[in-house]
């Protein structure tokens, strides 16, 4: 088996290693490419990646800091989590194990620190010092997990639980951009709602225009290699047209009509707090909090080690997904062990906990994947192909004689020798079994125990599994990864760089292109979501269905599977708004013995569970 292969491979692995051992091993496998993530960092398409994921990456960190602002009186607000997504974005990418995922703000992380202030304000105990021990502890948890490789626990997790997680977090992603969007024209002012309609309008542009250009990645216009450059510039060329679309309207009508509703900048430099510096200084009184306050702190950092070790670890796990075809190896423990440091530096200075967040993290990486005919990072080994393509064929070649009987059997053997008595290739293998079924009176002779539709489908099935892990060109398909670790590490220091010297220009931001750019994150995470494609399952034209396992599965027993999914994720949601939100991580964390208690049901068979809920 190729190195490939063993990357991929799905293996049960014991859920702790002795303590260090799993860190060094990523070590090993990680350093001897560092300089590799260097080099391959200075190249066009990094550029272009670092372009666009700034935008996307600065609409984080000010939504999620606007959100948090509001809910802790400004105590963690915008100007803390620009700067710590700054300087953290850049320590992160050089430190971790898997550098393609992006450092910032989350959903859930941000909705977990809300619930922690309201338990704290319950029990009389101050926010930022139950917030910083809390965090402190979570370091811990954190370090010990790297320690003893706890992360291996992530790889028994399966698309179940990885996948209603992912949509958890473009849920909050679209309804965060359509809340703003409503909020508008629920607060009207003076002069009407001029403002809530150039916004719409604005971030209704950036939104479609990123969605229509990335499209046209698939389109018919030019030639692959044009498309693909288009389509890389996506987000870039839809932030510029959302600008330009709002300074015309401000210039056309007056800024007092339009009056939209820009970046909130500090005026008093990148060193103020949010509420200065006088009311709210940088680092916390940890001395500011009895042992009743400790004691919560740490179950806060308990419950809060679950949210953390889901949203990091499931992120990894959805980019180093083999569909993105990485060659680099994994690095989960380095992950840890990095995300440990970054959080006890974060709690010191009451800035918002940060992990790999999902959505950047995915657009990161498929921003960086080459496609189609694109040029890879190192070309195919062609004896692991060819070896593979032999395994392929001889299970194509075992599905068919089981499926349609003895009287084809003979024929497929005798197409397989030539007439030297050597193996000729599947196209002769092919043409020789058609002769010879035809000599046999034809396929309406055979006793099937499937249809010729279905037999097609099946074959047609494990040709394309084929096909994927050979990496091999199929249309627009991903085809390789540009794995690096400086496109990351240039985002956030652009993000740094503007906090220092362009907060004019920041300030000059209409919210409306980055609410818009924020809706287009969450949605663009949602392709290849088999959860995502399910809930639309019972209204697709059955033609149309995709070419997933999951259709080989009776359809009632599909949307029963998809219905518990929707089920737990307005549970989730309703928990993570309501009080009790302190103890959401706790339905988190239920999700995949839940699932392995659907396996065991007996509704549905050892096969139904494989074909439905399979591996990455």
């Amino acid at each position: 088996m190729s190195d490939h292969e063993d990357h991929h491979e799905e293996e049960i692995v014991p859920l702790w290693a002795p303590f260090g051992k799993g860190l060094l091993h990523d070590l090993k496998t990680k350093l001897p490419w560092y300089a590799s993530d260097i080099k391959d960092g200075f190249s066009s398409k990094a550029v272009i990646t670092v372009l666009y994921l700034f935008w996307g990456a600065l609409a984080n960190a000010v939504a999620f800091g606007a959100l948090l602002g509001e809910n802790t009186d400004g105590y963690m607000g915008a100007t803390e989590t620009l700067l710590a997504t700054a300087i953290l974005g850049m320590l992160y990418p050089l430190m971790c194990g898997q550098p393609l995922t992006v450092m910032g703000a989350t959903g859930p992380i941000a909705a977990y620190i809300i619930a922690l202030r309201g338990i704290g304000e319950a029990v009389g105990v101050k926010f930022l010092p139950l917030y910083a021990w809390s965090g402190i502890f979570l370091s811990g948890f954190l370090f010990l997990g790297a320690m003893f490789s706890l992360s291996n626990a992530i790889r028994r997790v399966t698309r179940f639980t990885e996948e209603l997680f992912s949509v958890l977090v473009s849920v909050i992603f679209i309804y965060q951009a359509i809340n703003y969007f409503v909020t508008l024209f629920a607060e009207k002012n003076e002069n009407g709602h001029g403002e809530a309609k150039a916004g719409l309008l604005v971030g209704l542009l950036t939104f479609f225009t990123a969605t229509s250009i990335r499209g046209s990645r698939n389109g018919s216009l030019f030639n692959q290699w044009t498309r693909n450059r288009v389509a890389d510039f996506a987000p870039v060329i839809a932030i510029m047209l959302g600008l330009g679309l709002a300074w015309t309207l401000i210039g056309h009508y007056g800024i007092e009509k339009v009056d939209l509703d820009f970046l909130s900048i500090s005026d008093d430099g990148i060193a103020a707090t949010t509420l200065g510096t006088d009311v709210r200084p940088w680092f916390v009184n940890l001395g500011d909090i009895n042992g009743a306050g400790i004691g919560l702190a740490f179950v806060g950092g308990l419950f809060g080690f679950i949210v953390m070790y889901f949203d990091q670890n499931i992120t990894v796990r959805l980019v180093n997904a083999r569909e993105h075809k990485l060659k680099k190896g994994e690095g989960y423990d380095m992950d840890m062990f990095a995300l440990s440091l970054c959080t006890l530096l974060l709690s010191l200075v009451g800035c918002p906990w940060m992990v790999s967040a999902t959505v950047p993290s995915l657009n990161h990486c498929r921003s960086l994947c080459f496609f189609g005919t694109e040029a890879t990072a190192e070309p195919p080994n062609e004896q692991e192909m060819e070896e593979h393509s032999k395994k392929v064929v001889e299970k194509i070649r075992s599905m068919m004689e089981a499926d349609i009987g003895p009287d084809v059997e003979a024929a497929l053997g005798n197409a397989q020798q030539g007439e030297d008595g050597q193996e000729v290739g599947a196209g002769a293998m092919s043409g020789a079994n058609h002769s010879q079924m035809a000599a046999a009176g034809g396929p309406q002779r055979l006793k099937r125990s499937n249809s010729h539709s279905e037999l097609v489908k099946m074959v047609h099935l494990e040709a394309s599994s084929g096909l994927e892990n050979l990496s091999l060109p199929t249309g627009t398909g991903i085809t390789g990864c540009l794995e690096q670790r400086v496109s990351p590490f240039m985002v956030h220091l652009l993000i740094l760089l503007s906090l220092i010297v362009a907060r004019p220009a920041l300030a000059g931001i209409p919210m409306a292109v980055l609410r818009g750019l924020f809706l287009y994150n969450g949605w663009s995470n949602l392709a290849g979501n088999e959860f995502w494609e399910r809930i639309w399952l019972f209204c697709t034209d059955p033609t149309k269905y995709p070419k997933r396992t999951y259709i080989k599965v009776d359809l009632w027993k599909v949307h029963v599977w998809t219905l518990i999914q929707v089920v737990l994720l307005v549970i989730i949601n309703l928990v993570m708004s309501s009080p009790a939100g302190f103890i959401f991580p706790i339905i988190i964390g239920l999700l995949h013995p839940l699932r392995l208690g659907l396996a065991r049901s007996g509704y549905w068979t050892a096969q139904d569970v494989e074909n439905l809920d399979s591996h990455f």
